[in-house]
């Protein structure tokens, strides 16, 4: 009363920061309305070790597709080729974590499943903005006078994810859930070292041996990075208390399998070596890879709270991920009026348009609708 603006939880505050989440639990439960108060983080049902993760490969995806419009305008046998090939390269494990994520944080929660509610989930969540988006992008290929409306390409583009090259994720992650009983079967009836072996068995082999159009839009090729993240979420203590003691094992195998990897990459790509199992060696990079973005982020905020700005970066993630190679095309169409023709003004000015809008609007997007829920609540 003495003084109105004394807040009473102020004085706790790092202690609740720097709380793990068993004691940050007993803290909400013991006071609620104070743990409320402590704004400038967010506590969510979200592990903020899976949001980091999240995050990052979200700012890789984009690193992947900005790239790609750059390397075919660079002479392979130039140092700026080789520059942005290695790290082009060694980005290209996002797509299998972004399954592995989805995997853990289906498997790793104590609610009971019914297939039908599952499945109407992800066809809101899921499914519908990537048809929203879907139509976005085939209006603007019909503005600028690349495509004809058609509605058999219009099936086409829907079933397979062939209008933008990045689609093909949704048409993947779909395959998964509509299988989910069949995991949740497996999970719950198999070892898991055993069928994560199995699972690395068949995906490796279907890299080496089984190749057909669309082979990448099929969900066995990618059928370890699910199965592994099902398997961790499934057991996800166990797992990582010994993915934080073998941190060093995991980080020596992510550096030897990257190297080797750049390295055939550069033999690829720059000298037209060809490797028949390059693609089961880049698969051991992507286990090595993944694990090793999860062992750093567990050791960054297992224990933390995430910050609220990374909270809705993290919910905006997948809207950005269906946005970002649109405002590639928009960079692309400025790049030609403005005449910008050197190759490292091209990199960079696609790099921060991209990056700049797709974020702010997604960003935005995501705080006026939590805004807006909280209000209706």
């Amino acid at each position: 009363k003495e003084n109105p603006t004394y807040n009473p939880f102020r004085e706790s505050e790092h202690a609740f920061c720097d709380a793990t989440i068993e004691e940050k639990n007993k803290m909400i439960k013991s006071n609620p309305v104070g743990c409320f108060l402590h704004k400038e983080i967010i506590m969510t049902k979200r592990k903020n070790e899976l949001s980091f993760m999240n995050i990052i490969m979200c700012l890789l995806v984009i690193f992947i597709h900005i790239a790609s419009w750059t390397l075919p305008s660079l002479a392979k046998d130039s140092a700026k080729y080789v520059a942005l090939l290695v790290p082009w390269r060694l980005s290209a494990f996002v797509v299998q974590g972004f399954l592995f994520l989805s995997g853990i944080k289906l498997f790793s929660s104590k609610k009971p499943f019914s297939y039908p509610k599952f499945m109407w989930g992800r066809v809101k969540g899921i499914y519908l903005p990537y048809l929203l988006w879907i139509a976005v992008y085939y209006a603007y290929f019909i503005y600028i006078g690349w495509y004809k409306f058609s509605l058999s390409d219009t099936a086409e583009y829907i079933l397979l994810g062939t209008l933008c090259s990045h689609f093909y994720y949704v048409v993947i992650a779909m395959q998964f859930y509509l299988l989910m009983p069949l995991f949740l079967w497996l999970v719950k009836r198999v070892n898991g070292l055993l069928l994560t072996a199995v699972a690395v068995a068949v995906t490796a082999f279907v890299k080496a041996f089984v190749h057909f159009q669309y082979d990448d839009r099929v969900f066995f090729t990618y059928l370890c990075y699910f199965v592994c993240g099902a398997v961790v979420g499934r057991n996800y203590e166990k797992v990582t208390a010994a993915v934080k003691r073998y941190a060093a094992l995991i980080f020596s195998a992510f550096l030897i399998l990257g190297a080797t990897d750049a390295y055939l990459t550069y033999r690829q790509m720059v000298l037209g070596a060809y490797y028949r199992y390059f693609e089961v060696l880049h698969l051991a990079y992507c286990i090595a890879a993944i694990f090793s973005l999860f062992a750093i982020s567990l050791f960054i905020f297992e224990n933390r709270a995430l910050p609220r700005f990374l909270a809705l970066v993290d919910k905006s993630t997948y809207g950005i991920y269906l946005s970002h190679i649109l405002f590639i095309y928009i960079a692309n169409d400025y790049i030609y009026r403005l005449g910008i023709s050197d190759m490292l003004a091209v990199f960079v000015f696609r790099g921060v348009f991209t990056y700049t809008v797709t974020f702010a609007l997604c960003f935005g997007y995501t705080l006026v609708k939590e805004k807006i829920n909280a209000k209706v609540k």
